[in-house]
């Protein structure tokens, strides 16, 4: 019971922190840790620039108004240093895990130099700690991964309870710097939620846009674009690991006919029915489309001449039989690949042998010689 418990309070946090990432399968929310890492990338960098020469500044303001140096100033000043390089080193990471592990080092490192000089700072003021005010509302909305995030957190967290704790600073004052910092901390993971939000939903947007653009709305099919994009990569695919492509081209006999004797709406129910054969029946890695019309064309990536047939003529009789109120039919050319060849040569010869089977009574496949 215990542990039911401690699950569902898990995964109510997952919810409150996570937003729509949290409803995700574990697959699905990996890819789009992935996405928004890499979407997240240039803007990290110029916030890592930033906070070294933020770093820099408070250095500069420690070195203009302390009366003389202190030692402790020449190990800032080459964390500093270290700081710029970093961040310009950032930019150039391409490794996601080298970027996770450089990124906390930074982090670290950060907090070294801006700490130092506030545990030395003297008097009852807080303002030497006002800088850790920003760092939860800046870095949090740009970190992804729920581990990395609540890692910086805690390290952050820590920082500033240590130096809260060495303050002389009246308690009062302390106890406001504390909630001021939770505040922020607040304010960091709500915009943190806000931005994995709105990258959810534009990447689905973005998908949604990408299927209209390549899918045919009345079968679902690709359309010819579609077609071309995916079918094409696909072949070039298979011919690198050696298979054979294969191209049907299908034609619905006397389709004009049929609309012209039951009406259009009848027509599409007929188109409809056809893509969701040719769907029910392609298998994985396998590609269909509507290109127009009544015409449509299948990539087999990996298929002989006779499984190329046997396919076909399981599609002309599924549809047949679909379609027998209105005693409609399939046309079907088939063409394998050949040296050379590229998609639209295997799509031109299943046009040619298309249209040997419409001169030869259609509702047969022919196969291209």
């Amino acid at each position: 019971m215990f542990k039911s418990a401690a699950r569902s309070a898990q995964l109510m946090l997952c919810h409150v922190l996570e937003g729509d990432l949290a409803g995700l399968p574990a697959h699905e929310r990996r890819e789009q840790y992935r996405r928004q890492i890499q979407m997240l990338h240039g803007a990290m960098s110029k916030l890592l620039l930033g906070m070294a020469v933020m770093a820099a500044l408070v250095f500069a303001y420690e070195a203009f108004v302390l009366p003389s140096l202190p030692s402790r100033l020449v190990l800032q000043a080459g964390g500093v240093a270290l700081l710029l390089a970093m961040a310009l080193r950032y930019r150039t990471v391409v490794s996601i895990r080298r970027r996770r592990a450089l990124g906390m080092v930074f982090l670290a490192l950060l907090l070294a130099c801006l700490a130092v000089g506030a545990v030395e700072w003297t008097g009852p003021s807080l303002l030497p700690l006002a800088v850790f005010l920003l760092l939860p509302v800046t870095w949090l909305p740009l970190l992804v991964k729920p581990h990395v995030t609540f890692g910086g957190l805690a390290l952050c967290t820590a920082v500033v309870a240590a130096l809260l704790l060495e303050s002389s600073a009246p308690a009062g004052e302390v106890r406001l710097f504390g909630f001021y910092y939770l505040l922020s901390v607040a304010g960091g993971l709500v915009l943190r939620r806000a931005r994995s939000n709105l990258a959810n939903r534009l990447d689905k947007q973005v998908e949604s846009l990408w299927q209209r653009a390549v899918s045919d709305p009345l079968t679902g099919l690709l359309n010819r674009q579609g077609w071309m994009n995916l079918a094409g990569t696909a072949m070039a695919d298979a011919l690198r690991d050696g298979h054979t492509p294969a191209v049907l081209f299908i034609d619905v006999d006397h389709f004009k006919k049929t609309n012209d004797q039951h009406g259009h709406l009848a027509g599409d129910d007929l188109l409809r029915a056809l893509g969701q054969i040719i769907d029910g029946r392609i298998g994985p890695g396998e590609y269909s489309a509507r290109l127009g019309g009544e015409e449509f064309a299948c990539l087999l990536p990996d298929a002989t001449v006779e499984t190329a047939r046997r396919f076909a003529e399981r599609l002309a009789a599924d549809y047949r039989q679909r379609a027998r109120d209105y005693g409609s039919t399939l046309s079907i050319g088939i063409a394998t690949h050949e040296d050379g060849d590229v998609l639209n040569d295997l799509l031109a010869r299943a046009d040619a042998a298309l249209y040997q089977a419409k001169r030869s009574g259609r509702d047969q496949v022919v196969i291209s010689q």
